[in-house]
């Protein structure tokens, strides 16, 4: 990997002249082959027209878009207990401890951040609890008001989510539905790149990604919750059109770089969103005053105004092919227009 990540930096010099071997090929920056796909993958070099250098707009708006597109979609997983919290499904708002001290959540619950747990003394049974086990005599005689404490409510978290719980129920169930969407879209994908092409199909799925993304802002029950994330994972299915672009865009010696690099660039964004959303945009809101309730709502505008960003430079600045604005289905061979029907035919071979 260290080996693959050095040559490809070795060869991207940002220098916007063509290299030596390029003179006598068209006018691209980047060196070609007979059908104008790129024979390198020169990273820093982003400069000139889209004329002249389609390859690597493609290849970092295919990347870019993914990036965002991840991020957005599981930009609601680290703010989940917020959320939970705002639509009312906390084990301790449904079930106040007060009131239901016994709950399973709360016999099996420990803080993680000060290892104390809500019976102070265990409870009566490991895997199934019914209840903590009673204050010892010696205690009681002689120990403080906290140590006679058979139940200790004040370490439960402000939102108590743990397996079992209405409240985990409901987001799990919701994760699910994040990903069933994506498995669809990607599916009628491959039809709609060959008619519409790689620009606007992304374009597309950012703009629809971003209004969903924005509605999350609106959230209040746990059916608008799931919905809301059913349509944002629509936007996993930027993957299927960052792999197509980059695929019309290099040749077969450099294409499965180009490939993995945008591909796993892409992906990264699943992971920039758990510190983004929160260390970036929730905690320093709330430090500046504003409620929590607000301030993740506020957070989910954000990444929508990206997605909104991202689309209409891609449709401004990019090219389906290293020739043409718009992908002409002919170029990969086919002589008929793409259809969903297609599918139904390849299974007949089954």
């Amino acid at each position: 990997l260290a080996q693959a990540i050095f040559v490809i930096f070795r060869d991207s010099s940002g220098s916007c002249s063509r290299p030596a071997f390029a003179k006598n090929m068209p006018d691209f920056k980047l060196a070609v082959d007979k059908n104008n796909k790129a024979t390198e993958l020169a990273l820093l070099r982003v400069c000139g027209t889209v004329q002249q250098n389609p390859h690597m707009r493609a290849f970092w708006a295919s990347t870019i878009s993914f990036f965002l597109a991840f991020l957005g979609w599981f930009a609601l997983a680290p703010l989940a207990l917020e959320v939970a919290t705002s639509m009312g499904t906390c084990e301790n708002q449904l079930y106040p401890p007060e009131d239901n001290p016994k709950r399973v959540a709360y016999l099996k619950y420990k803080s993680l951040k000060t290892g104390k747990a809500y019976c102070q003394y265990g409870k009566n049974d490991d895997t199934n609890p019914t209840d903590c086990n009673p204050v010892p005599q010696d205690i009681l005689a002689s120990g403080t008001a906290d140590e006679k404490m058979q139940y200790r409510p004040g370490v439960l978290a402000d939102c108590v989510c743990t397996p079992g719980t209405e409240c985990k129920d409901i987001i799990a169930n919701a994760g699910v539905a994040a990903v069933a969407s994506t498995i669809f879209v990607r599916i009628a994908l491959g039809t709609l790149l060959e008619r519409f092409g790689p620009v606007n199909v992304q374009s597309g799925l950012m703009t629809f990604g971003a209004f969903w993304v924005a509605m999350a802002a609106a959230i209040t029950a746990p059916w608008n919750y799931t919905l809301i994330r059913f349509f944002i994972g629509c936007a996993g299915a930027t993957f299927v059109t960052n792999q197509f672009w980059c695929s019309l865009m290099f040749s077969p010696n450099v294409v499965g770089t180009a490939n993995a690099t945008a591909a796993g660039w892409g992906n990264l964004g699943g992971g920039v969103t758990q510190i983004f959303m929160i260390s970036v945009l929730f905690n320093p809101m709330v430090s500046s005053g504003m409620p929590a309730n607000t301030a993740w709502r506020v957070a989910m505008i954000v990444p929508a105004v990206l997605f909104l960003i991202c689309a209409a430079t891609m449709k401004l600045l990019c090219w389906d092919t290293p020739t043409a604005k718009r992908f002409d289905v002919s170029v990969t061979g086919k002589t008929q227009k793409p259809s969903l029907w297609d599918y139904v035919v390849v299974l007949k071979d089954i």
